[in-house]
């Protein structure tokens, strides 16, 4: 289950350390250095550093030594990731810094979507090059489609969290992440209500996978192995 960072890294942390600091980072160290988690202050260090702790991988999957803030989300699509207009939770949102593609300096700005409220703004944390700061997190509205940013950036998109499809087979009795990816895709199939992502896995995800099984043609057994995780 997604769970939010709305204060700051814990000295120590290993996605925002620099490899020779002991951490995963390949950032550069941030300015002013931060003595516990020495990519910040940086934003590039800080997303890269944040999104991969979402993946939760030992080490970084994406970004291990990230580019330049608006190029971001060049690089995003050609390590196969996908991205978009709209915001997702863990997403690192980009902007370029110049109101023209002649006039960009490669500067730019990122951030990650930590929450999105019910009016559709989004809550993100961030970090920033050169800042007082090493953390802080901004409550932004897409207003005038720049959410939140300066007239002299220009949003370029989001960068959304890959699908992490689980491993293990999934059965009635079983909690968890693996559960609750299991009920998301048979609510976006039209199986499971919506409140019963829950991440528990009881009666009625049974029912609603049996269902999905049946349909398209499975064996009904109530378990999700390879070949209803591949169908899903």
């Amino acid at each position: 289950m997604f769970k939010p960072r709305l204060t700051k890294p814990e000295s120590g942390n290993k996605y925002y350390n620099t490899i020779a600091n002991g951490g995963y980072s390949g950032a550069i160290v941030g300015n002013p250095k931060d003595a516990g988690c020495n990519v910040l202050a940086n934003c590039v260090g800080y997303a890269a550093g944040r999104f991969n702790e979402i993946i939760g991988a030992q080490g970084f999957t994406y970004f291990k030594y990230p580019p330049n803030a608006e190029d971001f989300y060049d690089t995003a699509k050609q390590q196969g990731l996908k991205v978009g207009t709209e915001p997702k939770l863990g997403a690192i949102i980009v902007w370029a810094k110049g109101k023209t593609w002649t006039s960009s300096d490669g500067a730019g700005h990122v951030a990650v979507v930590e929450q999105i409220q019910a009016d559709g703004s989004i809550i993100t944390s961030e970090s920033g090059y050169g800042c007082a700061s090493p953390f802080w997190t901004s409550h932004r509205y897409k207003g005038n489609g720049n959410w939140g940013a300066g007239t002299e950036y220009r949003f370029l998109g989001f960068v959304y969290q890959p699908e992490i499809v689980p491993t293990n087979i999934i059965k009635k009795g079983d909690k968890g992440a693996a559960v609750e990816w299991l009920q998301k895709k048979l609510y976006e199939r039209g199986y499971l209500p919506k409140d019963q992502i829950d991440g528990i896995f009881g009666k009625i995800t049974l029912g609603a996978l049996c269902g999905f099984q049946l349909e398209n043609g499975l064996v009904v057994d109530g378990i999700c192995g390879d070949a209803t995780k591949a169908k899903l």
